[in-house]
């Protein structure tokens, strides 16, 4: 019985996990005063009989242009209202480095995740660092980096001490830029690869070993 238990626990913190990541936001820091709406769509890989689907968990940003080296946004997880749960991260992106003439350019993104639940109310801390290699013959780019995502709580759940607070999760994306002020966005992560998935009801994607999970995301955003 508490292995059973155990189990549960475990799994509703993978989930947990892997349901609260999305897509980069704000790939690259927009220049001062602009503005971008962005819509995605995507999760974790799980298989639903003989499908195998992401989870389609839905994310609305804004994002604002604070200088040209710096962007706020703030994001609202609209599948996680729907069940009870009010999911949002509010952070900035920032250039570490930026070289026009070899184009490529590395940033970070400390931002704030805020879920609350009826009695529940927590803040998880994530520092994302991407590297983003732009095309010389357009203003597409790929990017790749780790996704940081921090447990602030000393004990679980379950009330067992927490032996992890440091949950990475490595991603590489595209993102196609268009004339009319469109841009696509496409991205892979390695959600959690040291947490096992194989210990709860839902049938987890496994990469190459029972940890983790992979996440596919699409996205679309508008600049103005």
């Amino acid at each position: 019985m508490k292995l059973f238990v155990i189990r549960i626990f475990s799994f509703l913190f993978l989930a947990a996990l892997l349901n609260s990541c999305a897509p980069t936001r704000a790939v690259l820091p927009l220049c001062y005063k602009e503005n971008t709406i962005s819509a995605s769509l995507g999760g974790p890989m799980i298989q639903y009989g003989k499908i195998i689907t992401p989870v389609p968990y839905t994310t609305i940003t804004y994002s604002r242009g604070l200088t040209d080296s710096t962007t706020f946004f703030a994001s609202i997880h609209p599948t996680a209202a729907l069940y009870g749960n009010l999911q949002m991260e509010i952070g900035l992106n920032k250039y570490l480095v930026n070289n026009d003439s070899a184009k490529y350019a590395v940033t970070v993104a400390p931002t704030l995740n805020i879920l609350i639940r009826d009695s529940l109310r927590r803040v998880y801390p994530q520092i994302d660092v991407n590297f983003i290699k732009r095309n010389p013959l357009n203003e597409n780019y790929y990017y790749g980096g780790i996704c940081n995502w921090f447990e602030p709580a000393t004990r679980k759940i379950n009330g067992e001490k927490q032996s992890n607070i440091w949950f990475p999760s490595p991603q590489v994306g595209y993102v196609w830029n268009t004339k009319k002020g469109l841009m696509f966005q496409a991205e892979f992560k390695y959600l959690v690869p040291f947490r096992r998935n194989d210990t709860g009801p839902v049938d987890y994607i496994k990469p190459i070993i029972p940890y983790g999970g992979i996440g596919i995301y699409f996205g679309a955003s508008y600049k103005f």
